[in-house]
């Protein structure tokens, strides 16, 4: 019997959970009876790493994150070219840009796959302008009468697609972003002074760590000014945070303005994670929307506590006064109150049946039970 073919498509492999969680599945799931390819547009982070585990992947020239008719309907073209070569009997796409575009892709080729698209998290949210809201509403409507089954990593989500009428109920299966668990005991023996001192810091900083990148959608700027506030009373302090975007300038600005260099530090792009989480007393996010966060799940495995804000299905993993605090969206005193009022209580509990679902070989199992159960072409 031949194996089951499986097309994914992410717009771009940037450092993020999303992007983690599909190269593990692209990796993990590329077994009978299953072969797996990749399909992504080029420049991301990720593509030397993606080239040296993942024999079947394609570069769309094309395609990029950023709204551009001329390249997006190249990059429609390139994805519809590259799938009526694999002729797969699933296209599974995940992000924005890839959804809507190898959902397209996908559902006009004369032997169609099955469709099924993972929402990291939906690009409306509260507070955001009403026509704009609505508009990625309709858009998610329309999209989703392509697909055969919408997988959501968070609850909220998946609650909100069926309150909206996005999708219905048959459609919808629910699975965790998974992260590959890594605890606080892998780490005994590690030299926390020297890590400290590899990022220029003293022996006696307490460490926020920021896992996110500097966009909108994660909302830096919040954590500086909560960094603010939270400074001017501790001054041990340091905030950590990695990754890069847009509001970079805008982030260097701020805390020049609040005079933290030495107390707020933007790290870029990083591959020791697990290492910042081993040195780290408290994490953070400041995100004004979100799917279900697998830099938070990280880190609650590794028992450090967290404050973030109530977004998305942040709330399914954080459970507030327990592993950490939930904090009201866009508040940026309460976050810092939060940080203070964490940097002080020594009895958060990390219980293991939280955390279980968040496992990624729980995730991969249950992405092969839907691709069974799923069948071929049509």
């Amino acid at each position: 019997m031949a194996n089951k073919k499986i097309a994914f498509i992410i717009t771009k492999l940037e450092l993020g959970g999303a992007q983690k969680s599909v190269l593990y599945s692209v990796k993990n799931i590329n077994r009978p009876p299953f072969k797996t390819y990749l399909l992504c547009g080029k420049g991301g982070f990720l593509d030397k790493t993606a080239k040296k585990t993942i024999k079947a992947i394609f570069f769309i020239p094309d395609m990029v994150r950023e709204i551009s008719p001329v390249k997006d309907i190249k990059a429609f073209f390139q994805i519809r070219k590259r799938l009526k070569n694999i002729r797969p009997d699933i296209v599974h796409t995940n992000s924005s840009k890839a959804g809507i575009l190898g959902r397209l892709a996908a559902a006009s080729l004369i032997k169609r796959p099955k469709i099924v698209h993972t929402v990291h998290g939906f690009s409306f949210y509260e507070g955001q302008k009403t026509t704009q809201k609505y508009f990625y509403i309709l858009a998610e409507k329309l999209l989703a009468g392509f697909t055969d089954r919408l997988v959501f990593v968070s609850r909220e989500d998946m609650d909100n697609a069926l309150r909206l009428k996005i999708a219905k109920a048959s459609q919808c299966r629910l699975i965790r972003a998974g992260v590959e668990v890594k605890r606080r005991a892998d780490f005994k023996d590690f030299d926390r002074e020297a890590k400290l001192k590899e990022l220029g810091l003293k022996p006696n900083a307490r460490i926020i760590l920021s896992t996110a990148n500097l966009k909108p959608q994660k909302n830096p700027l919040d954590m500086i000014r909560a960094a603010a506030i939270v400074c001017r009373k501790e001054p041990r302090c340091v905030y950590l945070y990695t990754g890069t975007g847009p509001l970079k300038k805008a982030a260097a600005k701020l805390i020049a303005r609040y005079k933290l260099k030495n107390n707020f530090k933007l790290l870029g792009h990083r591959k020791d994670i697990e290492q910042l989480l081993a040195v780290s007393e408290l994490f953070s996010l400041s995100s004004l929307w979100e799917g279900l966060p697998m830099a938070l799940a990280e880190a609650l495995f590794m028992n450090v506590p967290a404050v973030c804000y109530d977004s998305g299905g942040v709330k399914e993993i954080l459970k507030d006064g327990q592993n950490g605090f939930l904090i009201k969206r866009g508040d940026y005193k309460a976050l810092a109150q939060g940080h203070i009022k964490a940097l002080k209580r020594k009895d958060f509990s990390f219980k293991e049946e939280d955390l279980e679902d968040f496992d990624i070989k729980n995730m991969i199992n249950r992405q092969r039970e839907l691709y069974l159960n799923l069948g071929g072409r049509r």
